[in-house]
């Protein structure tokens, strides 16, 4: 009787001692790292060459990096208008840059709804785009005509847009404003350009 006993004895001794082993190897939760944002994208390759509208482009992206609060790159959907006058611009598997960290995050597979502001953008659609020439397709990138700059969407293309996001009390609805935008084609290199003043300013 006492050897069996002590049979059970060794037993749970062993079990409790393997459950103490298995669970202080066990990863602890809530101490996860978390997961790191995806860093800007990479700079122009050595033989790019930055052409005059692109040095205009990147002191008009500084200027509208200090008055955004939200920044995204985005494929430009549609056009919406709406019912009291004005336009609603649709943006879908859009990322955000963050400006602390400087960096972008994750596509977001959903629709963002922009809000025309002060100015309307000249709209690219897509079978205009494939149709132009590519002293146009540069045209779109940076038009300054009589004191005024012409901003472009381009039609089931990447824009990079600037934001003013903010909230109206009165109704309770959030909204975004459109403060500026850039077509990022390969003609217009908005994101080289983006690319090179965000290395500006971490210098």
């Amino acid at each position: 009787m006492k050897n069996f006993l002590k049979k059970i004895f060794r037993y749970v001794c062993l079990t409790a001692l393997t459950m103490v082993m298995i669970t202080g190897c066990a990863p602890r939760r809530g101490i996860l790292p978390e997961p790191k944002p995806e860093p800007v994208e990479a700079l122009p390759p050595a033989g790019f060459v930055m052409k005059p509208f692109h040095q205009s482009m990147k002191e008009e992206m500084q200027k509208s990096y200090d008055r955004a609060n939200e920044i995204i790159a985005g494929i430009f959907t549609g056009i919406h208008r709406k019912e009291n006058g004005g336009f609603i611009y649709y943006f879908s598997d859009f990322s955000r840059f963050n400006k602390e960290t400087f960096s972008w995050g994750k596509s977001q597979n959903v629709i963002m709804q922009v809000h025309q502001n002060a100015f309307k953008p000249e709209i690219i659609r897509q079978n205009e785009f494939k149709r132009l020439v590519d002293l146009d397709k540069t045209g779109i990138c940076w038009d300054f005509f009589q004191g005024n700059r012409n901003v472009f969407l381009v039609e089931g293309r990447m824009n990079l847009i600037f934001l003013e996001a903010g909230f109206d009390e009165t109704t309770g609805d959030s909204y975004r404003n459109l403060l500026d935008a850039y077509p990022m084609t390969d003609e217009c290199r908005a994101k080289y350009i983006f690319n090179l003043m965000i290395r500006d300013k971490i210098k």
